[in-house]
């Protein structure tokens, strides 16, 4: 994502000597300007976000001048460092018509420009605007309005692959109608007839399946005895078709209705070729759950992170949600970090695909939602997961110690949920913001 910067550095008029604020010199200004390069590019280490721009506008004529420059900019910050008639310069930036951040600075022995500067942005855009925000001070806050900004323009730039019919249980062709006129991802479809002839294509004893299957395998903790090699096979061929998919069309993002037609047709699940993907960065979501793929590209993008969609079963008296489904990804903790232990099991409920028993870390920070089948509100949690469980239910299962379970309970909104590691609160709040999505958390 590419984000520009720029700093307001407006002199004072005469008769005017002084004025309120950090900058009363050009070498005042250069020193603080120097400050932000170096914040700037220490933001830069760890993220993808690309930083432009760090041009000093003084004046309007200059400020407009500059649009056409920063005019590629997915976001735009503004350091306002001077307050000599800085309103003005403020309003013009708001004409850019982009995305802006505002970050102001008020520390112990100095602040950025006017007594009135927290009020002018509140008046004259944060408030009429959901693309426009104030920061004061804080990096974090900074960084976390920029993932929510990425997630947002990466769901919007989407473009998805859905195996058979957006599901009739989670509100189907409508939801999925509703998905691409409120947020435009570009949603393919593909028959199951099609998609099978596509998998038969590909011979069992292809030397891709072959090295998938082996991989899976090799890699797990355990293997179950009721695992043979025509279920194996099948299961990793359903992988290297996917992934061919992906690579012919540029898609984003997969889903495919699995536990309908499907079963019957070609006789497995994508329960590892959805691990492996999730694993490589592509959300990959069960069941054609077109509004759960929404939040699972939006956490994704937050966290860098892959997801897991789960059934939710919520433990009210208790605090406590466990979440379940056949597949999870192992990259939980990041794509660059260790895996986690799986066992190498079948599908629940059919027996007729390859599935993970995922090993989620204990102790673990996660962020937990769901968003209602018509787009309007999303629940959210955090929450720490307390154990692996072994219930009677999908494999890949934990129990989650949440704030208040009955809240979640009495504000249940969709049917599968979205878990990812660590707490993303305030980022989701904020994409949710931009997509007109009511978020609601549990009170502190």
């Amino acid at each position: 994502m590419k984000v520009g910067w720029i700093v307001l550095g407006k002199s004072q008029d005469e008769p005017y000597v002084d004025q309120w604020g950090l900058m009363k010199t050009e070498q005042d200004l250069q020193e603080e300007y120097d400050n932000i390069e170096e914040e700037i590019d220490d933001l830069q280490r760890g993220t993808d976000f690309q930083f432009f721009g760090g041009d000093i506008a003084r004046t309007v004529p200059e400020t407009l001048d500059l649009s056409r420059k920063y005019r590629r900019a997915d976001v735009l910050v503004v350091f306002a460092v001077s307050g000599a008639g800085t309103r003005k310069l403020l309003n013009a930036l708001t004409t850019y018509g982009l995305p802006l951040i505002f970050f102001n600075k008020i520390e112990k022995d100095r602040m950025y420009g006017h007594a009135l500067y927290q009020q002018w942005y509140q008046m004259d855009a944060v408030r009429e605007f959901t693309d426009v925000d104030l920061v004061i001070n804080d990096y974090g806050k900074l960084l976390a309005k920029l993932r929510a900004y990425r997630a947002v323009k990466k769901l919007e730039e989407s473009k998805v692959l859905c195996v058979g019919e957006p599901n009739d249980f989670f509100a189907g062709g409508l939801a999925a109608r509703a998905a691409v006129d409120k947020f435009r991802p570009a949603i393919d479809y593909m028959s199951f007839e099609t998609f099978k002839k596509r998998l038969e294509e590909k011979s069992l004893e292809d030397e891709e399946v072959i090295e998938v299957k082996d991989r899976f395998l090799d890699n797990a903790s355990t293997v179950s005895g009721e695992i043979d090699e025509e279920t194996s096979l099948r299961s990793a061929r359903v992988y290297v078709v996917l992934k061919e998919l992906i690579e012919e069309n540029e898609y984003d993002a997969i889903t495919i209705n699995c536990l309908s037609g499907i079963l019957d047709l070609v006789g497995t699940t994508p329960c590892i070729a959805f691990q492996r993907l999730r694993d490589e960065g592509v959300p990959a979501v069960c069941e054609a759950d077109i509004p759960q793929l929404v939040t699972t590209i939006l956490l994704r993008h937050i966290a860098e992170k892959p997801t897991f969609i789960n059934d939710p079963v919520i433990i009210p008296d208790e605090n406590k949600v466990v979440v379940a489904h056949c597949t999870a990804p192992t990259k939980m903790g990041g794509y660059d970090e260790e895996a986690e232990d799986y066992d190498a099991s079948l599908h629940h409920e059919t027996k007729l695909g390859l599935a993970p028993s995922v090993k989620f870390s204990e102790g673990r920070e996660i962020t937990l939602a769901g968003v209602s089948h018509d787009f309007d509100e999303m629940v959210a949690t955090k929450g720490v997961i307390t154990r692996n469980t072994s219930y009677h239910i999908c494999i890949s299962q934990a129990e989650i110690e949440v704030e208040d379970s009955q809240f979640l309970l009495d504000n249940f909104k969709g049917f599968h949920w979205v878990m990812v590691y660590d707490e993303w609160i305030e980022e989701l709040e904020k994409a949710c913001d931009l997509l007109s999505i009511q978020l609601i958390t549990p009170e502190p």
